[in-house]
Formats: structure tokens, sequence, C-alpha cells
């Protein structure tokens, strides 16, 4: 039970950090072209919304309702965006959080320190991606060795017959 709900909760994680960078781009598109933050995550949810079932993951999901729900209760998506950082428990999100909740409650400069913290994330996706293909490598390379060794005893055998 437990290792299963352990496994739920990577892949949610490893879908928050995969789907971010992309998140945090769009958003700052949209705000270099003139809309708010709050408009713009607005936006970018409408947008997940209408991603065919098999293309959402647990972030886009999680997008969609906190849309949903601030169009219900009249709460910020921002704060909303907040409290998901702070219960999904990963601190990529939580940093990207943080800077939206400060853009809102100081009127920080939002557009570098997002831009800041999506480069940072795509260097995450890209070690990522790297440790991905490392252990697929790892993996592959037991049967490689077997194939080998095959290959070797079917090439050597006549020969040692002969002998």
């Amino acid at each position: 039970m437990k290792s299963k709900l352990k496994k739920i909760m990577e892949k949610n994680r490893e879908d928050i950090i995969m789907t971010l960078p992309g998140f945090i781009n769009q958003l700052l598109l949209l705000m270099n072209s003139g809309v708010t933050a709050q408009e713009a995550f607005v936006k970018i949810g409408k947008s997940y919304s209408r991603l065919p079932e098999e293309r959402q993951n647990y972030f886009t999901r999680e997008i969609t309702e906190i849309n949903r729900t601030s169009r219900r209760t009249g709460e910020s998506v921002i704060a909303g965006f907040y409290r998901f950082s702070r219960f999904s428990g990963v601190k990529e999100l939580t940093r990207a959080a943080n800077i939206l909740m400060e853009n809102r409650d100081r009127g920080t400069d939002l557009w570098e320190k997002l831009a800041e913290q999506g480069e940072a994330l795509w260097a995450e996706r890209k070690r990522m991606a790297l440790e991905r293909i490392r252990l697929a490598e790892s993996k592959m390379s037991f049967p490689l060795g077997i194939m080998l060794l095959a290959l070797i005893i079917i090439t050597a055998a006549p020969a040692m017959m002969q002998i």
C-alpha cells in the first residue's frame, strides 16, 4: 500500500517538474505581451482544460482545478496555486508560487525572477532526462553482454569442435 502511494507521489512530482518549465514560459510570454499574471494564469488554465484527456497530467489537471475553484469561490488563482504548491511539497513549484505571491503582495520584479526560475527548471528537466538515459543504458548493458557472449560461443564453437 505504501509503495503504491509512494509511486503515485513520485509520478505526480515528476509530472510537475516536467510541466512547470513550459508553464512558466507560457506565463512569461503572456506577461510580456501585456497581460497581468492573474489573467495569464487564467488563460493558461483554460488552455489546459481544452487538452485531450490523454495529454493531461497531474499538473495540468490541478491548474485547471485551481481555475475552476477560483471562479466558484472568488479566490485569487495565484493564492490557489500557492496552496497547491504547499500541498505538493515540490520545492521547484513552491519557489515559483512564492515568486508569484511575492509579486502579488509586494509588487516585486516578477518577470526577471520567473525567467531565472524557468531557466533553472529547464536545467533540472534536462538533468532528469540524462538520468533516465543513463538508467536505460545500464539496464540494456546486461542483455547486450549476454548477446555478445552467445555470439562468441556460436562463432567459436565450430573451431573448437575441429580441435
